[in-house]
């Protein structure tokens, strides 16, 4: 069987249209390279942010400079409508209308920004705008460091001390910051019924810088418990007037053992009108105590009487012994025994028994001659031994 050929033109044709379908391939690709380069032409954001100053204090504001930048390739024009700064879930600022920029252009906003815990904390800064048909939507994330907070910081603290003596409240400002601070005034007070203060104001003039200063209020309890104390700091710092607030609890206690009076060894002896008081006042605290008083207080029968025993020291004691009148049939009296113990009078009233009175000795029976004595006797004998002698030699 011969072949048949087929004629010239067709080959023709069928190389032309592979060249036509190469050609349409190539001239497709590029169209479609710089379509995806046109989605892609929005450049726009934060450039770079810096923290002044570098480390922050907490509590204590401080400022971002933050640059936006409209890239060389984006090719378009950007409107900046808003920079958003966040830190802590909490929006800080918000800078809105920051204008126009040209491709290869920045601009620098500064943002004021506060931070109130220490520690590694993440600042967000979100801008947004337009550029032709696209829009701006970016997230940066700025990482700082701040540190403890290094204003003066406040302390208390209470002596123990008996309820109801003036005791020493010490409020502790301590400069822990660079600078000195001036015109310092500390006050404190207690909302609590139970506390009281005498002076709830103290004044100095500079602190210096790492410079500790304890500040005396005297204040008084009811009870002895814990208690909140209000305490406000108020001070100049580089030409700024600062106030510092803090409560704080504050423990008001009673010493472990607080001298105490009581009377041991009570003996009465009582002689006609006379009371004879014996007895022994014994501290058995272990604190000294003062100004220890022991009366006998006075009544339609019994004449008022008191005797000062002084001090006692932690468990000592001192003895005595005073004497007053009585009239009528009394069966006890009242004693008071008043000392003085952490700067706190106290007292007590007992009952102390008095004896029955003893009855006057009388002569017994009505008969017979009076009794004249040894000596008269004595006399009356040797008389009749003498005249008995006399009638003897008479009568020989």
């Amino acid at each position: 069987m011969v072949p048949t050929r087929q004629p010239r033109y067709l080959s023709v044709v069928s190389f032309v249209s592979v060249v036509v379908l190469i050609a349409a391939v190539l001239m497709t690709t590029p169209l479609a390279a710089s379509a995806q380069s046109s989605s892609q032409s929005v450049a726009v954001g934060v450039s770079n942010v810096t923290a002044s100053p570098q480390t922050p204090t907490a509590t204590e504001p401080f400022s971002l400079r933050v640059t936006i930048t409209n890239y060389e390739g984006s090719g378009q024009t950007a409107t900046l409508n808003q920079l958003v700064v966040s830190a802590d879930g909490e929006q800080q600022y918000v800078a809105d209308d920051l204008g126009r920029l040209t491709p290869g252009s920045q601009t620098t906003v500064t943002i004021p920004v506060t931070l109130n815990q220490p520690g590694q904390r993440t600042i967000a800064l979100e801008l947004y705008g337009s550029s032709g048909d696209s829009l701006v939507n970016t997230r940066t994330p700025y990482t700082v460091d701040v540190q403890e907070t290094q204003r003066p910081s406040l302390s208390v603290s209470v002596p123990d001390a008996v309820t109801g003596a003036s005791r020493e409240v010490n409020v502790t400002v301590a400069n822990g910051g660079d600078a000195s601070i001036q015109n310092v005034v500390i006050q404190a007070d207690s909302p609590a019924d139970a506390v009281s203060f005498d002076e709830t104001t103290r004044v100095r003039g500079r602190i210096a810088a790492g410079e500790t200063r304890t500040f005396t209020f005297p204040a008084r309890t009811t009870v002895a418990g814990s208690y909140p104390i209000d305490l406000s700091l108020t001070y100049t710092e580089s030409g700024a007037r600062q106030t510092t607030n803090e409560t704080l609890s504050v423990r008001f206690a009673e010493p472990a053992n607080p001298g105490r009076v009581i009377l041991s060894n009570v003996e009465t002896t009582r002689r006609g009108g006379t009371l004879e008081l014996s007895a022994t006042a014994s501290n058995v605290g272990g604190q000294e105590v003062g100004g220890v008083v022991v009366s006998v207080n006075g009544t339609d029968a019994v004449q008022p009487q008191t005797y000062f025993v002084g001090s006692i020291d932690g468990s000592g004691f001192s003895s005595f012994s005073l004497q007053t009148r009585l009239t009528g049939d009394v069966s006890d009296v009242p004693v008071e025994v008043r000392y003085v113990t952490g700067g706190v009078e106290r007292s007590f009233t007992t009952e102390v028994s008095v004896p029955v009175a003893s009855a006057p000795t009388t002569p017994s029976g009505n008969s017979g001659p009076p009794s004249l004595g040894t000596p008269v006797y004595a006399v009356i004998a040797l008389i009749i031994a003498a005249l008995g002698g006399i009638i003897y030699k008479r009568r020989k």
